[in-house]
């Protein structure tokens, strides 16, 4: 992408974000994120990427809530950029965020289930350490010349 598109993508994420929070608070879709925004080369076509936390009804519904709502936020765009097209945009639900937890979740099982062999040798690891005695001695010796 160019320059230009990048900086009009980011303007799109962002007065999408206003827009959805504040001017169709009416469709009640909990906290909406507008993960990112893909815009065509020439302006004309978009797609934006929403994720839903706090809300009852599943993420499919809401983003059918939001497409049937295409001409009004595409009218609020066009009030609040200055663009020659206001593009056209379609809505996506982005899974990356519950994704992303799930590869976390068992990432974390992983790790409790290979944390007992761990520990295990660890303990057996601690015998062999004699080396803190001999520098205390050391230590203790050049006290006692003094």
């Amino acid at each position: 992408m160019s320059i230009r598109t990048e900086k009009v993508a980011e303007e799109i994420k962002h007065q999408l974000a206003v827009i959805l929070t504040r001017e169709l608070a009416e469709l009640k879709l909990g906290l909406v994120t507008v993960t990112r925004v893909r815009i065509s080369r020439d302006l004309k076509n978009a797609k934006a990427y929403l994720s839903f936390i706090g809300n009852k009804e599943p993420a499919e519904v809401c983003v059918e809530k939001v497409n049937n709502r295409k001409k009004q936020i595409r009218m609020h765009l066009g009030k609040s950029m200055h663009l020659k097209f206001v593009p056209e945009i379609d809505f996506y639900y982005d899974d990356n965020i519950e994704y992303a937890s799930r590869i976390d979740e068992i990432i974390k099982e992983i790790h409790k289930e290979d944390q007992p062999k761990t520990g295990d040798q660890s303990i057996s690891g601690n015998d062999t350490g004699s080396e803190d005695t001999g520098g205390n001695e050391g230590i203790n010796s050049e006290s006692d010349d003094k």
